[in-house]
């Protein structure tokens, strides 16, 4: 009979869970005595007594601000325990074009996606196509756990699982699901970025029962999950063909502008109406291809695509704020390539190399650029 609470499969998770964190505070004290604090949380879970702990509760400015509810390593653990069980049937469930959160996605093959889209569906770039884009006002604010619990619970019966199994991943889920993190956290450092966070994207304006805390592992599948019967509406009742979306932010494309409106009226409605969310009116777009579409970090158009502005900015920020007398070589080449990667997906052979010609200056001491300034590496002495 397959278990879900396991001494092995919770050691797994662990392994899992400190690839990323493992030099926080909260990861050294679970570590400095690990094999008790995994039998005790072992315990916990197989006699059904675990209950979350204590989040922290901090902002980040970039790309946007965002309030983060972070939960503990302990808890961490836990979550990657519950999606490790069912990551892989959420991906027989979803659809191809959700590319948030998921392996072997991310925001550079939704470009690529939508860059075929666009390819197709103006025929080569001959013919004019509209696009239609649309995101979600307050995504993880409104998402509400019964809904949730609900969409959870119907993917769950249906598996070829004993029925141990379900129940304990049930039971788990919905520990996770209806948690309340603003009823029992601490305050990371100073709190002003805090009130950056618009009134509608905070947790702790979230109505009774709705609210996921961005931050935790957990709840980037549940956000799929949540999303999945938007995806399912789209492509199954709807039959729109050429349609991405990346969390809740999403595009389709066609030739009929009539079309398109009457869509967004259908996709408005079926919001409201079945997963209780509503559309942001002031990001909502309808217009012809050709105009460009803003789409995460990139400006696409027939034929080509540009690196946003901002996300130019931000590094050129970056760049300038850095100490190079107490430069850490591995973390900055870590940002800088990562932001050279996302220009590789766009028409950025000009941009890169004024980027690394005009702006990294005393820094070339220390790396190397690659042919076609395609990335760098650290200089040899």
């Amino acid at each position: 009979m397959s278990r879900i609470f396991t001494l092995e499969k919770l050691y797994q998770a662990y392994l899992n869970c400190r690839k990323t964190k493992r030099k926080t505070i909260n990861a050294l004290k679970f570590e400095w005595n690990l094999e008790k604090n995994l039998f005790q949380l072992y315990k916990e879970l197989e006699t059904k007594k675990y209950r979350p702990g204590r989040s922290i509760c901090f902002a980040v400015k970039e790309p946007v601000p965002r309030e983060i509810f972070a939960a503990s390593f302990k808890d961490r653990i836990v979550h990657h325990l519950l999606i490790g069980e069912i990551e892989n049937i959420g991906e027989r469930e979803f659809i191809f074009d959700s590319f948030a959160c998921r392996k072997n996605k991310g925001t550079h093959l939704t470009i690529e996606r939508l860059k075929n889209f666009i390819r197709k569906a103006t025929k080569n770039y001959r013919e004019k196509t509209n696009y239609l884009q649309l995101d979600i006002s307050g995504f993880f604010i409104g998402i509400n756990h019964q809904i949730l619990y609900s969409l959870f619970k119907k993917m769950i019966i249906k598996q070829n699982q004993s029925y141990q199994w379900k129940q304990d991943i049930l039971w788990l889920a919905k520990i996770i699901i209806f948690h309340q993190p603003t009823k029992n956290y601490i305050l990371k450092d100073d709190s002003d970025l805090l009130k950056l966070i618009p009134f509608r994207k905070s947790l702790f304006n979230a109505p009774a029962g709705n609210g996921l805390a961005i931050g935790n592992y957990s709840s980037q599948f549940f956000a799929n999950l949540y999303l999945n019967e938007l995806d399912q509406f789209i492509k199954r009742k709807l039959k729109c063909e050429y349609y991405v979306r990346y969390v809740d932010d999403f595009i389709i494309l066609n030739k009929s502008r009539e079309k398109l409106k009457c869509w967004k009226n259908e996709i408005d409605y079926f919001l409201k109406e079945k997963l209780g969310l509503e559309l942001n009116p002031r990001k909502t777009k309808l217009q012809l291809i050709n105009k460009g579409i803003d789409f995460l970090g990139y400006f696409v158009k027939p034929n080509y695509a540009l690196v946003r502005k901002k996300v130019v900015k931000r590094l050129k920020n970056k760049l300038y704020n850095y100490n190079i007398d107490n430069i850490d070589s591995d973390k900055f080449l870590a940002i800088i390539n990562s932001y050279y990667g996302h220009f590789r997906h766009a028409n950025s052979f000009n941009l890169r190399k004024n980027i690394y010609e005009n702006f990294l200056g005393c820094f070339k001491k220390y790396f190397l650029c690659e042919h076609r300034y395609m990335s760098l590496s650290i200089l040899k002495k």
